[in-house]
């Protein structure tokens, strides 16, 4: 695989982390006191968190197909970011559940940093092959 292509879904896996983020960067408040069901129930029908939810498993799957055609193609350093960047992804997408099912803050906090650190990881790799894609590009032109 060219390494544009993995520039790319890297760049497509930060912008869609943006997105996800802001759709729920307003304050939006799942009714206390209701059993997780309740909770998952309002969860499924607000629009806005719902969006929030489906482009979140849209990201799960970028970050699967990156990981994927990198082990493919042995890229050693976009294996570790893409590994990396799904782990962070996971991590997300768990304590996004637990938050969901218990309200509790603190899952709330450990989902923002999950999401926080994909954003790095796959922003890491997109800028260190700008780098390397523009070393290649000095080598042919000497």
């Amino acid at each position: 695989m060219q390494p544009k292509t993995f520039k790319s879904i890297a760049r497509g896996l930060v912008f869609g982390l943006v997105i996800v983020v802001a759709l729920v960067a307003y304050d939006i408040k799942i009714p206390k006191g209701q059993s997780s069901s309740k909770n998952w129930n309002f969860v499924l029908t607000h629009p806005t968190i719902l969006l929030h939810i489906i482009l979140g498993c849209l990201v799960l799957l970028g970050a699967i197909v990156l990981l994927v055609r990198s082990v493919r193609s042995r890229v050693r350093p976009w294996v570790a970011v893409s590994a990396i960047g799904l782990a962070f992804v996971i991590f997300a997408f768990a304590t996004g559940e637990q938050y969901v099912s218990t309200l509790d803050n603190s899952a709330l906090s450990d989902m923002g940093l999950g999401w926080f650190g994909a954003i790095a990881t796959y922003g890491v790799g997109w800028y260190l092959n700008r780098k390397s894609a523009s070393s290649i590009t000095q080598g042919v032109a000497k």
